[in-house]
């Protein structure tokens, strides 16, 4: 029993004294090696040239696609590839007609009223003007035949006659004006029932989108990353697909913010497709986006959209695959490097912790390149010095 306690005791304090054990191992040697600053990127496969298939624009107003062809799809001129539901169109066109036939009654009503006024007035102006003859031709001035009363009044009504007929051409002028005026504004309006009927027209004249050549369809993809669907509400204009030219592919590349450190034109690129990993590819920068952007709806994450030409073509590259690409932001070359997780950091900067005879001390450095795992030492340490890769508290 008291050989048991031992071992047990034994074991326990082997077991307490392991952890700073295990940690005093976790060491690092500083050695000079080939160091690779990559940039991971993601993205697609593109062709440099495209045509765009989009909505029909001398549309005025939103359309409804009813059926667009299957994506990947080989397609030769002329072959339809989207239709449009014409519907709410031709509801739209019935509507309209009505309410320009509609108007056409109106403005025929309108004249027979505006002649049958314009008949009246001049009745009674030939007969005001009969009246203002018949007293000036038959006027008496002579006191010594009628009393001075009578010529007075004769004179009285030839003025108010004479006015009656300013009063009359007054309102023939009022009333010509404002028929005008009225037949303007139903005839205006008739053209805009006749204009939207022609857009209509044309519209539905346009229902179908036919391929302008020969080529592999592809279907766009929208701000919330969806693709074009049957029942799906577009705007004119708006891209639905595409015929790429797939003899020259392309790829177009997101890059976080935070991690496009040293890109520029014409940088090497090694990437591989999703569906053949084991395959690598290589190409170069060609465009590189000024700004950063988001790609996805409620994604506050920003990445720069890059564009790289392909340096081996093929057919068995496709638009729409998907890749993985390592950037190589600096050339390849003989550096002092240690794992990044080994460098600390207070006020006073980078600092390592160096391996002495007597325990650890506090070396400061200065960095240089970095990549995901490991960083450049430029000035702090020399080749074959002893790092710890965890921090020793209370051993400095």
């Amino acid at each position: 029993m008291r050989y048991l306690a031992i071992v047990v005791s034994a074991i326990l304090l082997t077991a307490c004294s392991k952890p700073d054990d295990v940690a005093a191992e976790l060491t690092f040697t500083v050695q000079k090696a080939t160091f690779k600053n990559y940039v991971e990127a993601k993205g697609e496969l593109i062709a440099a040239n495209e045509t765009v298939i989009s909505t029909p624009a001398s549309s005025r107003g939103p359309q409804t696609l009813a059926w667009l062809m299957p994506e990947y799809s080989q397609v030769k001129k002329g072959e339809v590839i989207a239709r449009f539901d014409g519907r709410v169109m031709i509801k739209q066109k019935r509507e309209s007609d009505f309410s320009n036939q509609k108007v056409s009654q109106d403005l025929s009503g309108k004249n027979t009223e505006i002649d049958t006024r314009r008949k009246h007035l001049g009745f009674d102006m030939e007969i005001v003007e009969e009246e203002k003859q018949f007293a000036e031709n038959f006027s008496i001035d002579d006191d010594r035949i009628i009393s001075k009363l009578e010529i007075l009044e004769q004179a009285q009504k030839v003025d108010y006659l004479n006015a009656k007929t300013a009063y009359f051409n007054w309102q023939s002028d009022q009333f010509n004006s404002s028929a005008q005026g009225e037949l303007d504004l139903l005839n205006m309006q008739s053209q805009q029932h006749q204009s939207k009927i022609n857009m209509l027209d044309g519209n539905l004249s346009s229902l179908e989108v036919v391929a302008p050549h020969d080529g592999l369809l592809t279907h766009s993809v929208n701000w919330h990353g969806e693709k074009p669907r049957a029942g799906q509400t577009l705007w004119p204009g708006q891209k639905i697909a595409g015929l790429p030219d797939t003899s020259v592919m392309q790829i177009k590349l997101f890059v976080k913010e935070r991690e496009a450190i040293n890109l520029k034109q014409d940088q090497a690129i090694e990437f591989s497709l999703i569906s053949t990993p084991n395959k690598i590819f290589t190409g170069k920068i060609s465009k590189l986006a000024p700004f950063p952007k988001s790609i996805k709806r409620q994604d506050p994450q920003k990445y720069y959209e890059i564009t790289a030409s392909i340096d081996e073509q093929g057919d068995y590259l496709r638009p729409g695959l998907k890749v993985v690409a390592n950037i190589v932001a600096d050339q390849p070359a003989e550096k002092l490097i240690v794992p990044k997780f080994s460098v600390f950091a207070d006020e006073e900067g980078a600092y390592v912790q160096l391996k002495t005879a007597s325990g650890y001390s506090k070396a400061p450095v200065t960095l240089g390149a970095s990549n995901l795992s490991h960083v450049e030492i430029v000035k702090g340490l020399s080749k074959g010095d002893v790092i710890a890769l965890v921090e020793q508290e209370g051993k400095l």
